[in-house]
């Protein structure tokens, strides 16, 4: 008998016509979701790719010229540093490039508002990767590019909700549902079955337009993650869909007419995907406010330091406490501009770098406080759920600007050095020149934050059904 009603339930879907057509768009609207955000993703990759290339033929020119004995030239509108400087190199910008994850496709995120690539120095100039990213949002992946998390978070509710917001009501009114009740039947399998015809027909969909998505937008599939990480997707989708089907037979159980259940279900739906994560934003901002952006304007000139004036009492002073830096050949020349301006810029470095320390502080402590209101919304969890399984979220960016604070250091370390012990670049030393490489979090750090939820969205279903059961049994018929 369960098997009769599910597949009498896909006959009565697929008769009507609304119903196609209003499968057809969502089928579209998934495709484009990936077709654009598998666009975006592409753009930014080829942007980055074609940035690292740039980089390191500037370093193998600056090799080649390196190995014929090329000093650099000073002549009238030719003008060409040193290829061998630590200073020219040190003092350009070296980019830490985040790679895309292999399951990027499912949600662009955070990542057309966080920095993707970081411009590394030994002065303080364009210290991108923060000051982007302070003053957004934490809640803001919630909104954003049309991609295939927008279609899963705020469409598919909607399309669940007008699938089922009538599924007893509907059978009622027309009395078809008191002909069924007559049969050796109870209300409790034959809203079961319905709603199991409904569900697996819906998620079939999502999967298969999804496979189509990923197979057309040439996804790695064998990349390191994409396994895992396509699964836990897979299980967000499930869960998420799970929880608005319950909250619709829920809304059913009630007795109400067709018309007041679609008015309740719109309702609950613009509670949960809007208005809540609206005011939790207010929230958030509230408790952990971030500084203005005028503080790390205060922290740069806070080392207020004249380099013609106090230029040789700095390098003085620098070389007694790190006589390790001192030149081996020929005495450094105190009044040296370029030496004394390496000496006050890493002095505003760090500085800003303590200042920067307290906006990520405080988006860290909003992140902190999302995360644990988040299952105040299921809307918030799914966001939040995807965008790290897509690895275009606040978690993947933290790990990669913590890898990021490291390369600084190593470059600085690197170059700092030789420019003050008056060192050059052998041919051998530019293969040494840091380079960024991306470490990958690992699957089970992300499995267990994107666990969690789903583990709680399947327990509000499960709660939801409880409820639903109970209900039924007072369930009037007329």
């Amino acid at each position: 008998m369960f098997t009769k009603i599910i597949k009498n339930e896909w006959r009565n879907l697929f008769a009507e016509r609304s119903f196609l057509v209003l499968a057809i768009v969502f089928a579209v609207l998934l495709g484009f979701g990936i077709y654009n955000g598998a666009k975006w993703i592409k753009e930014r990759s080829e942007k980055s790719k074609a940035l690292l290339v740039a980089q390191e033929k500037d370093f193998a020119d600056k090799k080649e010229k390196t190995a014929k004995g090329f000093k650099g030239s000073f002549e009238p509108g030719n003008f060409q540093p040193d290829p061998a400087s630590p200073y020219s190199i040190g003092m350009g910008l070296q980019y830490a490039v985040l790679p895309f994850s292999p399951t990027a496709i499912f949600a662009v995120g955070q990542s057309d508002i966080l920095p993707i690539d970081a411009g590394v120095t030994i002065s303080s100039i364009q210290r991108t990767i923060a000051a982007k990213a302070i003053g957004e949002n934490p809640l803001s992946f919630l909104a954003g590019r049309f991609d295939l998390a927008f279609v899963i978070i705020y469409l598919l509710p909607l399309f669940i909700l007008a699938l089922s917001f009538n599924i007893l009501s509907g059978e009622r009114e027309t009395g078809v549902l008191q002909i069924l009740l007559s049969q050796p039947l109870s209300l409790k399998n034959l809203l079961t079955a319905k709603v199991t015809a409904q569900f697996v027909f819906l998620y079939a969909l999502v999967l298969i337009v999804t496979l189509i998505g990923l197979l057309v937008s040439g996804v790695n599939f064998s990349a390191e993650g994409f396994l895992v990480r396509t699964i836990l997707w897979l299980a967000v989708v499930f869960a998420y869909t799970l929880f608005w089907f319950s909250l619709a037979v829920f809304i059913n159980s009630f007795g109400f007419s067709s018309a007041t259940n679609a008015v309740a279900c719109s309702a609950v739906w613009l509670i949960l995907v809007l208005v809540l994560p609206s005011l939790l934003n207010i929230l958030v901002s509230a408790v952990y406010p971030v500084p203005p952006r005028s503080e790390l304007i205060a922290a740069e000139r806070s080392v207020n330091l004249d380099m013609r004036k106090d230029g040789k009492r700095l390098l003085s002073e620098h070389y007694q406490d790190h006589p390790e830096l001192m030149p081996k050949s020929e005495k450094p020349d105190l009044n040296d501009f370029g030496l004394a301006f390496v000496y006050v810029q890493r002095l505003i470095k760090e500085k800003m770098d303590e200042t920067q320390e307290k906006f990520n502080n405080q988006i860290e402590n909003q992140q902190n406080l999302v995360s644990k209101l988040r299952f105040l919304s299921p809307s918030i969890i799914t966001g939040e759920a995807i965008n790290d399984i897509a690895g275009t979220g606040l978690n993947r960016h933290k790990h990669f600007r913590s890898q990021v604070k490291e390369f600084d250091k190593a470059w600085g370390e690197f170059f700092v050095p030789k420019i003050y012990r008056l060192e050059k670049l052998s041919v051998d030393d530019f293969d040494k020149i840091p380079r960024f490489k991306y470490k990958e979090e690992s699957t089970s750090e992300v499995s267990a934050r994107v666990g969690l939820g789903i583990l709680v969205l399947v327990l509000m279903s499960v709660g939801l059904m409880f409820l639903t059961f109970g209900k039924l049994e007072n369930y009037r018929l007329e």
